[in-house]
């Protein structure tokens, strides 16, 4: 079974994450609406990441979403800050490029949208969103044993689009863009290849309500300080052995950070894993487990995008000490989504994987100070 790639994702994440904080507005608007709807329709491609997608695509991509959409108008200092955000949820519809082995995709997602050009009828940037889909067809053994890249009904669909609108009038625009996805179920069920495809859109975006003044005061600089962290986090995974067992993992990490400027803040930490689906798989290769095999121990680089309460971090970690013993792995990384409830404790959803290879996903808690 080929091993389950994340590399497009993650670049394409990380792109237009420092995309966010390094932009800047060429120009701005003093009023707006606050509401939008907008239908899009979607036609592309699969992406080829693996040779057997090339083998069972027949046909091209084609779908429709309806988005739902509210622009700030910098009422906080983080509105100002990612000069007037939008966010808003979409329902999107997919066909998967063979409908016979991989059937279609429904998916609700919410999202956020970041503006590279705001003028008064025309704007380009980009929308990003996470949400659950829902795959009519999935793999099956006897049924539909052709579709080794999808082993669940519920999934995870990760969107991101470039897009430019043009006015037509005071409410109406026309919209157009290009978006890449990724549909995958987290390494929580067999198989879990996942499918990427990328699509060229196009719609019609109406503006309702009133206008509203818009906000450009830019915040004060903030002053470079230090903040230290201890987080424990948890999850399951799976062997990628087709069975329905899974297996328990935790890590507890330790960090120290730098917060540079209000949206980003740099940091080292040191990691501690343990992993109890590696004594099974040791034995089943054939390789000399010991207790210690299960344990493993590193330290990590980060980078903090922050908005508010909420922060998307990154880490690149090595191993150090309890290497990995199963597949030699040198290095690991994360991606987690943070929320902080006040001014010490904070919970996590990350996913940890080695290099391209997903291993698992984690529900974290932590303190800092």
């Amino acid at each position: 079974m080929a091993r389950q790639r994340n590399v497009i994702p993650s670049v394409v994440f990380t792109a237009m994450l420092w995309c966010s904080c390094a932009m800047t507005a060429f120009a701005q608007q003093d009023s707006t609406y606050q509401w939008f709807v907008r239908g899009n329709y979607h036609y592309g491609i699969l992406l080829p990441e693996y040779s057997v997608v090339n083998y069972t695509s027949n046909d091209y991509v084609r779908g429709f979403e309806v988005n739902l959409i509210h622009q700030t108008k910098g009422d906080d200092i983080w509105q100002r800050l990612y000069r007037n955000p939008t966010y808003g949820v979409s329902l999107f519809y997919s066909t998967m490029g063979n409908k016979e082995v991989y059937g279609d995709q429904y998916t609700l997602y919410p999202f956020y949208g970041l503006h590279f050009v705001q003028r008064p009828h025309f704007t380009f940037g980009y929308q990003m969103g996470v949400g659950i889909s829902y795959a009519t067809k999935k793999f099956s053994i006897t049924g539909n044993p052709e579709n080794v890249t999808i082993g669940s009904h519920i999934n995870i669909h990760y969107h991101a689009d470039l897009l430019a609108r043009i006015g037509l009038t005071d409410r109406w625009s026309l919209n157009t863009g290009i978006a890449f996805n990724h549909i995958s179920n987290a390494n929580l069920s067999e198989p879990n290849v996942g499918l990427n495809f990328l699509t060229a859109n196009i719609g019609v975006q109406y503006a309702y309500g009133n206008k509203s003044a818009v906000q450009h005061d830019k915040p004060e600089r903030l002053n470079p300080f230090w903040t230290y962290e201890i987080t424990l986090a948890g999850g399951y995974k799976h062997t990628r052995t087709f069975e329905s067992f899974k297996y328990a993992a935790f890590a507890v990490g330790g960090s120290v950070k730098r917060r540079l400027a209000h949206r980003f803040a740099l940091g080292v930490g040191v990691d501690f894993f343990y992993d109890s689906s590696t004594q099974p798989q040791m034995e089943r290769l054939g390789k000399p487990f010991q207790p210690s095999d299960a344990y493993m121990s590193g330290i990590h680089l980060s980078q903090e995008f922050i908005y508010d309460k909420v922060s998307f971090v990154l880490q690149e970690g090595f191993y150090v000490g309890l290497m990995h013993r199963l597949n030699e792995y040198p290095m690991y990384n994360r991606a987690m989504v943070r929320y902080k409830f006040n001014n010490h404790f904070l919970m996590s959803i990350s996913m940890k994987s080695h290099i391209y290879i997903l291993d698992f996903p984690e529900l974290g808690i932590g303190y800092y100070w």
